[in-house]
């Protein structure tokens, strides 16, 4: 199994072509070395097997996919348009009729995506040179190689024996190439069961469902997501209503016995932990957490999700994002090494409520916590960040301090920026030392009166109108936008927060 089939595919078509042109092309549309000659002509669009895809990356470090085309002499132009095609009834449109003078574009690249890129070569009124009558349009996907679980399968043990059964291939792919993943996808709205923890031991893997019609997995009582290497999870509803005996929806394994430490005997987890434009109800557990294990994570990222959660804030195990221990378990011993800690914690584009009745809450939770400050013991550096941004939080968390443990150096970067924080208490319980940015937020107190720092320095005291029945409401899986609205009607909360809210 090739990861990125298609784009190798294509690479290895066009890649004689592109170095026939590649020297032409860099003089741009309007050199007329190449375009004199050629007039009084009707032009074509790029034939679809001399388009060809790389990848570069951009001047802030982000991914991208550059799609490269020959040049059509006597051409005024291309216009480019990208469509993600995940969802086929609804494509979305990535890159829109953009005018190109050259032969070249860049657009950012998401995973588990299949796209289709059209080209269509533009009139040169200059030449008398009419345009192409039509684009040429061709697919590129980002998606790697997986296996399709059946609709109807509990995918804990699924997972598990998969993963035990395949470990030596995968594990010897990865000493091949460190970027390899497997993934497992569930069918267009099917329906599945997770009793049993999903076990993927050292090899990276992705949960896929599908964009628009996603499937729904119900979580039984001792069922959870349990990785010891990475997981990226995207485009799938959980309903968490009978989860109870585990710490979190998804929850590093603390069972494996062959986890690579570093040199503070802590487990390293060098993938990144995701979850992406996913649904989940009733959880009352953590959305993550590290268990009872020692783990240094490389980044835990929570991007245009929905998280309804009914937790009591009575146990501290249940802290939203949970990076905090106290067995010090290492490949299966404990009393090993009492750190734990995550390098890179996002929350984007996401709202996260707790629907449990402010006033009999408890306060043993928070929204994140790490076991201790030097994070540097857990993730071997400083130089991490903490983002939550254009995102709504509502009771998370009233009666408590918003973080605990945080970071303490300056290498170390908060930044809080267009989010509406909804009976929310001490936000500024994150400061201990790092560097911070915050930026257009608001905050609102219903259990607690706002805290001073917040308001002096984190947010705006501003009442976000949002109503008893979306704030104490269940989320309907079955529902647009879960049957809730957290649309907010305050001056600034009302231009923030979760974009799903802005429409």
């Amino acid at each position: 199994m090739k990861k990125m089939t298609l784009k190798k595919l294509f690479g290895g078509i066009c890649c004689a072509a592109m170095a026939m042109f590649a020297v032409s092309c860099a003089q741009g549309v309007d050199d007329e070395t190449w375009t004199s000659g050629v007039s009084g002509v009707q032009l074509e669009s790029p034939a679809a097997e001399s388009i060809a895809f790389s990848l570069a990356t951009d001047a802030s470090g982000n991914e991208q996919v550059k799609v490269q085309w020959p040049v059509s002499m006597g051409a005024g132009g291309y216009e480019v348009t990208v469509l993600n095609v995940n969802d086929p009834e609804n494509p979305e449109v990535v890159v829109d009729h953009e005018t190109v003078d050259g032969c070249s574009l860049l657009f950012p690249l998401a995973e588990d995506t299949n796209y289709e890129v059209s080209v269509l070569t533009l009139a040169n009124e200059k030449y008398n040179n009419a345009g192409a009558a039509s684009a040429t349009t061709v697919p590129y996907s980002s998606m790697i190689g997986g296996q399709t679980i059946p609709a109807g399968t509990e995918i804990g043990q699924y997972i598990t024996n998969w993963m035990v059964e395949h470990e030596s291939e995968y594990m010897a792919a990865i000493a091949a190439d460190p970027n390899f993943e497997w993934a497992f996808d569930l069918e267009r709205g099917a329906a599945y069961t997770l009793d049993a923890p999903a076990k993927s031991g050292l090899v990276p893997i992705r949960l896929r469902g599908t964009q628009g019609v996603r499937p729904v997995v119900t979580v039984g009582e001792k069922g959870c997501l349990m990785p010891a290497a990475g997981l990226k999870i995207k485009n799938v509803n959980f309903d968490c209503e009978a989860m109870t005996a585990t710490y979190g929806l998804i929850e590093m394994d603390k069972t494996r016995t062959d986890v690579p430490v570093n040199s503070n005997k802590v487990m390293q987890c060098p993938y990144p932990i995701r979850i992406e434009s996913c649904w989940v109800r009733e959880l009352a557990k953590s959305l993550f957490n590290i268990g009872h294990g020692a783990w240094g994570i490389k980044e835990f990222r929570m991007s245009d999700c929905m998280v309804q959660l009914n937790n009591k804030n009575d146990d501290q195990w249940t802290t939203f994002i949970n990076a905090w221990q106290n067995k010090g378990v290492v490949n299966g011993a404990e009393g090993v090494s009492w750190y734990g800690a995550i390098l890179n914690t996002y929350v984007l584009n996401s709202t996260v409520w707790n629907r449990y009745e402010s006033a009999t809450l408890k306060d043993k939770n928070y929204f994140i916590r790490f076991a201790n400050q030097s994070i540097d013991k857990a993730v071997g550096s400083y130089n991490g960040v903490f983002d939550i941004k254009n995102s709504t939080l509502v009771r998370m968390v009233p009666r408590k301090d918003f973080g605990n443990n945080i970071a303490n150096k300056n290498q170390y970067v908060i930044t809080f920026e267009n989010t509406n924080f909804w009976d929310c208490y001490r936000l500024q319980k994150v400061k201990r030392g790092g560097t911070y940015v915050w930026k257009n937020n608001t905050i609102w107190g219903v259990f607690n009166s706002v805290d001073s720092t917040d308001k002096k320095e984190i947010a705006t005291e501003e009442n976000m109108g949002f109503t008893d029945d979306n704030i104490f409401k269940a989320m309907d899986l079955t529902q647009p936008n879960g049957g809730v609205n957290f649309k907010a009607t305050g001056t600034i909360s009302s231009t923030i927060g979760d974009p799903r809210w802005l429409n």
